[in-house]
């Protein structure tokens, strides 16, 4: 039987290989969060450990002994390992959700359930995108299988691997407060369970404990992070401009408890609006039967159903806070070894019982399994090759090297602060790094000092980005003078974080203190369609008195 399991667990990787590897580009350089990762493991394998602002080092640690196995010029080198053992911790990850799935099903369904992880269209196009959350994914389940065992020495172990989860993602609070919750619903009546809660958080401190001295020494305070002063900012905008008055006490004091559950609302509602987007193609089907059939589980072990909704819970109630400013969708990634547990019960409940109207012999069993996850695997394969506007297609390799192109463009030909806005600058780092007249791009990469991720790093003769926080175009011209705001760039589908922006692209002659200096039709690209404007603030002032 253990051979057949293996066997089918194989066949279920090699499956799942092509479908990750579908939406990759290997041509194209990381340039988004990743990028960031990347180059945070290149400044860890030359010896510089500062720890960033933003983020935790975990991700970026995992990788740096790695860079140490190519010695390349060419930051696509570095890009492609990364994104090589992304996916390969994705596939890996398959082998740890059987063993999760076993916690409560037997071996076939515990199958199925790895064939769900190993099909799921969003996790394979993360596994590709050299981000953390492949990482992050496969210590939380390993969590998880150690806190449900029955040996208590495998309980250090889970506390060692939810310190580790807070070490990947700095928002992955929640680990370590599920697991806390999930201890005491399922152990608190062995002998000694006081005891060993005692020495569990005691592992759970010294892993943890390397981050708050790093933290102290850099910023003067083991517990700073950037986002706890400024993840109660209005908007996204408003955030990237590091605003002083952002935390939670400062919302109370301006907006009263009645606005914090307002906030807190908002931020529920963007969460489950995302949620359920991301579980098309096939779980938003499951789910709603395992939600149903959870509350009554007939072959699972109440404590771990339990468990698994703590998880789920926990994860939910701490993403609330920041989903009411960003609807950022891999924080919910996590989520899906414990939803596809609950979509796994339905599965196993009509295999095992029928309905009403019919039941299984053991063989028709075997043949409707197979036809499920058949179905899966097909619904998967439409979703990644994308219809449409329905799923993911392939990467569009043009549309990223005109991106290239017209960052390059920028940087050598202008000088100055361009606005920040999503897809205008998203290669602007790359470009810069990869054109520094330094024949080693790595002893270029240093990152901020201080408790700002993002100072002033403009000098004469670059292009940085800017972040502008406004609400009209007139306050976005007048807040942006005082920074030094220079150029403004607007995509022909619009602005993300400035719509007042939108009317621009089209309609430039009714802004006559927009001087256009870069036209995409111009250079005659085909799929980046983009205009670039000089800010002229003395016309500006002209106009508005």
């Amino acid at each position: 039987m253990k051979k057949t399991i293996f066997f089918c667990l194989v066949i279920i990787v090699a499956i799942s290989i092509p479908l990750k590897l579908y939406t990759i580009d290997f041509s194209i350089p990381s340039h988004l969060d990743d990028f960031s990762y990347i180059t945070h493991a290149i400044e860890y394998n030359q010896g510089d450990f500062f720890l960033h602002q933003k983020t935790n080092p975990g991700w970026s640690l995992f990788l740096t002994p790695f860079m140490s196995i190519i010695n390349s010029n060419d930051f696509l080198d570095y890009s492609n390992l990364a994104r090589i053992l992304s996916l390969t911790i994705s596939t890996v990850t398959i082998f740890p959700m059987y063993v999760l799935a076993r916690k409560f099903f037997n071996e076939k369904y515990s199958v199925v359930a790895a064939s769900l992880i190993a099909f799921e269209p969003h996790l394979n196009f993360i596994s590709g995108t050299a981000m953390g959350e492949p990482l992050l994914i496969l210590v939380l389940i390993t969590t998880m299988i150690f806190i449900l065992s029955d040996k208590s020495k495998y309980h250090y172990i889970a506390f060692i691997f939810v310190g580790l989860c807070w070490w990947i993602k700095l928002e992955a609070l929640y680990p370590m407060i599920a697991i806390i919750i999930i201890f005491f619903v399922v152990h608190r009546h062995k002998p000694n369970s006081l005891r060993n809660f005692s020495l569990c958080i005691v592992f759970l401190l010294i892993t943890i404990s390397p981050l708050f001295i790093q933290r102290d020494l850099q910023f003067d305070d083991p517990f700073y992070v950037w986002y706890g002063g400024t993840i109660f900012a209005e908007d996204y905008t408003e955030i990237m401009t590091t605003p002083q008055d952002a935390g939670i006490t400062d919302f109370v004091e301006k907006y009263g408890v009645l606005g914090l559950m307002d906030r807190l609302t908002n931020g529920l509602i963007n969460l489950f609006s995302v949620l359920f987007r991301i579980l098309y193609p096939y779980l938003f089907i499951l789910i709603p039967f395992g939600i149903l059939f959870s509350l009554r589980p007939i072959d699972q072990k109440l404590k771990h159903v339990k468990a698994n909704w703590v998880m789920i819970l926990v994860l939910i109630g701490v993403l609330v806070i920041p989903f009411a400013i960003v609807d950022e969708r891999r924080f919910l990634f996590p989520l899906f070894p414990f939803l596809i547990i609950l979509s796994t019960i339905p599965i196993q409940r009509v295999t095992n019982y029928g309905l009403s109207t019919f039941s299984f012999n053991e063989k028709q069993k075997s043949v409707f399994l197979v036809i499920v996850v058949s179905i899966v695997l097909l619904l998967s394969t439409i979703f990644t090759a994308g219809i449409g506007e329905f799923g993911y297609g392939l990467p569009n390799s043009v549309l990223e090297r005109e991106k290239i192109e017209f960052t390059e463009y920028l940087v050598e030909n202008f000088d100055g602060k361009i606005l920040r806005d999503e897809t205008v600058i998203d290669y602007l780092h790359y470009v810069s790094l990869m054109s520094g007249d330094n024949a080693d791009f790595k002893s270029q990469i240093e990152s901020p000092r201080g408790k700002d991720p993002y100072p002033d790093l403009y000098e004469p003769g670059k292009v940085v980005w800017l972040s502008v926080n406004a609400k009209t175009i007139k306050e976005l011209v007048t807040n942006g003078e005082t920074k030094e705001l220079k150029y403004i760039g607007i995509l022909e589908n619009g602005s993300h974080f400035f719509p007042f922006l939108n009317g621009l692209y089209y309609n430039e002659e009714k802004y006559p203190y927009m001087k256009k200096i870069f036209d995409s039709d111009e250079m005659n690209y085909k799929e980046f369609k983009i205009k670039v404007f000089e800010i002229n603030y003395q016309k500006f002032h002209d106009l508005n008195g």
